[in-house]
């Protein structure tokens, strides 16, 4: 069953950061279905690590894109990927420490950050991008 559909208003109109963001829909919807089979024990290492190198590969590029077109926000923008970093990376360390963390915590911190953060503040970076000819 999926949890998130992806439609284009979820686009930020730049090809190569959608595709990025549909790899966090993956990973959204890979942990509700094992949560779903009572399996989201087991997938939790391997969710926390795609969560990590989703933000490595995608926040390097992101701020490139950012710095190279002189967003105005960068510095807010470089501070919620901060945030993100920081809170996988404590869920890491509680998993590694405790055996576990609750499923649910995650997917809602997925989910918490796809509304708060993809929706609203990465759809200010569009136009500018595509200014430059990045589609």
């Amino acid at each position: 069953m999926i949890y998130m559909s992806w439609s284009k208003d979820y686009s930020v109109d730049v090809k190569e950061l959608d595709e990025q963001h549909k790899k966090l829909f993956g990973i959204i919807n890979t942990l509700h279905q094992a949560m779903l089979d009572e399996k989201g024990r087991e997938i939790q290492s391997t969710v926390i690590a795609e969560m990590v190198e989703y933000a490595n590969i995608h926040f390097k590029t992101e701020e490139q894109y950012m710095l190279q077109f002189n967003f105005v926000w960068y510095h807010e923008h470089k501070s919620e990927h901060e945030r993100y970093t920081k809170k996988v990376l404590e869920l890491k360390e509680r998993l590694e420490n405790a055996g576990f963390v609750l499923t649910l915590e995650i997917l809602n911190f997925l989910k918490d950050w796809w509304e708060g953060h993809i929706l609203k503040i990465d759809k200010n970076y569009s136009k500018l991008f595509n200014e430059h000819g990045l589609y």
